[in-house]
């Protein structure tokens, strides 16, 4: 028997505050993607159909996702698939079911599925972020085992029960929680006011959320894995994603090729390189240890190196874009020297400060090729304009 009671998962009338933060976060979504489809000319109900058609796409999507990845736990029972208020809702499935369902709606509205993926956008890190409490009330992604007693407080841990008693973990929802409402702003208040082409609010959106999800994931105690248990699919598909935003965002200047464009490339591959090396040791091979230490000077030098070419290129010193780098750049010296005789401590905490070096500098490495080293010419937003809407006989 437990030490104390757990919490209640049911709120009133056999709902649960699971399925009540699901569709708060729904609803909030609804409202902040209408507003958001109006200023992109999209035809009315559109939002409407999407969530018609994205809410049991989604939510297929993101149990199909979650089974995938751990049928084991249902192959005896198959019924129990179908059980989704004990929760096993995969985020990166619910995203697919939602691409899939976008696609549907504009096809049938004739839209571009960018201002759809567009006006959306803003609304999923917010819904992400109230969900996150539901993983709290039932008791799911939550993170390592904390043992000092120092470290035993909420929003750093959170107690989670653990055959009879009461244990203290890492509060990987709550970090995932503030960290989408960091999206979210960002996305509010900056990306959508610098927006250099179509589907690109959509794209920070995945390159902001999948930054944080790599390191965040790593971390956690009910990670989806194969292979091993500590290879985690969840990270490895953020981490894939995160480069192929950069990858989008590198393509489309190849009409304007330059060296320069390559390198936020080679130091984002590099970064997620630090991020995987990291995880494999912290995990099971200390003996990485100097090979990862060793990754921190190379971003160092790839993020030199990137200043020193552009201001070559562009002819005059560009104090903007060293202000941009520079913090990083110290943090992973930093982090290089405190790694200095840690060979054999236990580094389960320094690992993760590299992962957050690492992504910093994906994220860095999107601004760059999104912004600062963009021609103006590639700037392709122009007026929004009323459609109008097709009606199909």
């Amino acid at each position: 028997m437990l030490s104390r009671p757990m919490i209640d998962r049911i709120a009133f009338a056999g709902i649960s505050y699971y399925a009540i933060l699901i569709v708060l976060g729904i609803v909030i979504g609804y409202f902040i993607s209408t507003s958001r489809a109006r200023k992109y000319g999209l035809p009315e109900d559109t939002i409407l159909n999407l969530l018609l058609w994205g809410i049991p796409l989604g939510i297929i999507g993101a149990r199909l996702y979650y089974v995938f990845f751990r049928f084991s736990n249902y192959s005896e029972d198959f019924l129990s698939i179908f059980n989704i208020r004990e929760g096993g809702l995969a985020i990166y499935g619910g995203i697919i079911g939602g691409l899939l369902a976008a696609k549907i709606v504009c096809r049938r509205e004739n839209i571009r599925m960018a201002d759809l993926l567009d006006a959306v956008a803003p609304s999923l890190p917010i819904a992400q972020a109230i969900g996150r409490w539901g993983n709290y009330i039932n008791m799911e992604a939550y993170g390592l085992r904390i043992e000092e007693e120092s470290l035993q407080f909420f929003p750093f841990a959170v107690e989670i029960p653990v055959g009879s008693h009461w244990y203290w973990q890492m509060a990987t929802f709550f970090y995932e929680f503030c960290w989408n409402l960091i999206v979210f702003l960002v996305i509010w208040f900056i990306i959508q006011k610098n927006r250099k082409q179509k589907g690109d609010i959509f794209r920070w959106y995945v390159l902001l959320y999948c930054a944080g999800r790599a390191v965040i994931e790593g971390l956690r105690n009910d990670s989806l894995t194969f292979i091993s248990e500590f290879v985690r699919i969840n990270q490895i598909v953020a981490g894939l994603c995160a480069l192929a935003v950069i990858i989008m965002f590198f393509l489309r200047m190849r009409d304007s090729f330059s060296l320069i464009f390559i390198l936020p490339v080679v130091t984002s591959v590099l970064a997620i390189i630090e991020v995987a090396l990291g995880e494999f040791e912290r995990n099971a091979y200390s003996d990485l240890f100097p090979l990862s230490q060793a990754g921190l000077l190379i971003l160092v030098a790839a993020s030199l190196a990137t200043l020193i070419i552009w201001n070559f290129d562009c002819g005059h010193f560009d104090f903007k874009c060293m202000i941009m780098l520079l913090p990083n750049m110290f943090f992973l010296i930093a982090l290089f020297a405190f790694g200095i005789g840690r060979v054999n401590e236990d580094n389960t905490y320094y690992v993760t400060f590299r992962q957050i070096a690492a992504m910093n500098q994906v994220i860095l490495s999107g601004y760059l090729l999104c912004y600062h080293f963009c021609p103006s010419n590639l700037t392709v937003i122009e007026p929004q304009k009323m459609r109008r809407r097709v009606v199909h006989e």
